[in-house]
């Protein structure tokens, strides 16, 4: 089997089966998204993407590789600094300078008199890109640009060496099939495996990236503050101000030697067994898309107030509860006192831990079950084949993979995921959706069929 740049090719896999199976007709082929992009993008515009120079990498290779017309349009200084227009042809880059109200006139204009058939993102919820994704769908349903597609990038589903592309949108707004049920037409148990395998071939390990992030970062924001005055109406999805940035990482270091100590003593007793049987509640970071877009209305605090409620009136009284806090969200929030207030009042403080830096495969492997309110925190969980309850909107919460039941059934009897219908969803994600590879390292910018420039300064 060949894996090309996201895409595997030779033997039929569990899509062409399906579509057999259900039609009674000759295999149809079912393509990873990578693969339907390249066949239907000719004129390609960028909007925002991660922060670094990703985009204009990808842009550089699909127009000297593949023939491709790229556009882009930068929004604030960080996005000009890492797309400059001076490096790319006349007219192809466009700063927008307006306000967001203003953006989709604009944006129409753009995409009709250049005669773009596709709009490509990073994170499909940011204000300028509902706004695109909105907009494409209205000029394809009147007709205008009948074949205008949007796609978006997104952080691997399946981490940590893997990123996410998918067509219309990602997380909970991706449209991947989430009924279970259907892989049981699929192929047999056995082909999953071996299929499985087949994926995995040639698979490139990703580095951890907290501090070359950081780095590529703080040179972003301190070019969106430099041009702060050339983007007067910019809105941007997060915090902007740079001295924050750099107090909260200076924090997350002093946090990360504070709490090493005392929870490589706890992963050790839960490696030994001495710890005792658990719950996990893996936090997200406090601005994190999906659960500001797809959280129900509430926000980290009120699902910390939530799941230590139901755990003190429904959990065993020999079961605990393990709260993670997210490793990019150290510096910016600490809920020890919450946490320390509501164990107290619900009688529990002697069966709740709140954790920093015991790393997540440990407590994976000792956990006997998994609350998420939609982190990718879950597949990771599925993958160990562990009882996972969501509180939130996830794609991945079906009766075939996560528990349905009320969270306080949950603690009392978690179900345990069947395996194969696991395998079977797993496999259709990676097949579909997910690219060997990072967006933040020059080394591993890269598939197996794309080779970026390592030599940017920029990183």
């Amino acid at each position: 089997m060949e894996y090309l740049h996201g895409r595997w090719r030779g033997r039929e896999g569990l899509f062409v089966v399906a579509e057999r199976e259900q039609q009674g007709s000759q295999p149809i082929e079912i393509r990873h998204y990578w693969d339907e992009f390249l066949a239907g993008s000719e004129r390609i515009l960028f909007l925002q993407g991660p922060i670094g120079p990703y985009f204009f990498h990808l842009a550089t290779h699909l127009e000297q590789a593949g023939g491709k017309r790229c556009y882009k349009i930068n929004f604030n200084g960080g996005d000009l600094y890492y797309y400059p227009l001076k490096n790319r042809r006349k007219g192809a880059t466009w700063n927008y300078t307006g306000s967001v109200s203003q953006f989709k006139e604009s944006l129409k204009a753009h995409l009709i008199d250049e005669k773009i058939d596709t709009v490509v993102c990073f994170g499909d919820e940011r204000i300028y890109h509902q706004i695109a994704r909105d907009l494409v769908h209205e000029l394809n349903q009147e007709g205008i640009t009948p074949t205008l597609t949007f796609w978006a990038f997104e952080e691997g589903y399946l981490r940590p060496h893997y990123i996410t592309f998918e067509k219309w949108g990602v997380n909970y707004n991706s449209r991947i099939n989430r009924n279970t049920e259907s892989y049981r037409q699929f192929t047999d148990f056995t082909e999953v495996d071996d299929l499985e395998k087949d994926l995995n071939k040639g698979v490139v390990p990703v580095a951890a990236g907290f501090w070359r992030r950081a780095k590529i970062a703080m040179r972003y924001y301190k070019a969106m503050r430099d041009q702060r005055r050339q983007f007067p109406h910019y809105r941007h999805h997060r915090e902007t101000r740079l001295h924050v940035y750099a107090y909260a990482w200076l924090l997350a270091g002093w946090r990360n030697l504070r709490y090493r100590r005392r929870d490589h003593q706890i992963a050790k007793a839960m490696e030994e067994g001495r710890y005792g049987d658990f719950f996990l509640f893996p936090l997200q970071v406090h601005n994190d898309s999906q659960i500001i877009q797809h959280g129900r209305g509430k926000r980290v605090p009120e699902y910390i107030r939530q799941v230590i409620a139901s755990f003190g009136q429904y959990a065993k009284p020999e079961d605990r509860l393990v709260i993670k806090h997210h490793p990019m969200d150290r510096g910016f929030n600490h809920y020890g006192a919450l946490i320390e207030r509501l164990a107290k009042r619900y009688k529990v403080e002697d069966r709740v831990d709140y954790l920093f830096e015991i790393p997540m495969p440990i407590l994976l492997r000792a956990t006997k079950g998994v609350v998420v309110v939609n982190s990718t925190s879950g597949l990771s969980a599925l993958i160990h084949n562990l009882p996972v309850k969501v509180i939130g909107d996830a794609h991945y919460d079906n009766p075939y993979l996560t528990n349905q039941c009320s969270l306080g059934a949950f603690w009392q009897q978690c179900r345990t995921p069947n395996s194969q219908y696991v395998k079977r969803y797993l496999y259709a994600l990676k097949f579909k959706s997910q690219m060997n590879g990072s967006f933040y390292y020059a080394e591993q910018l890269m598939m197996p069929a794309v080779k970026f420039s390592d030599s940017d300064s920029k990183f």
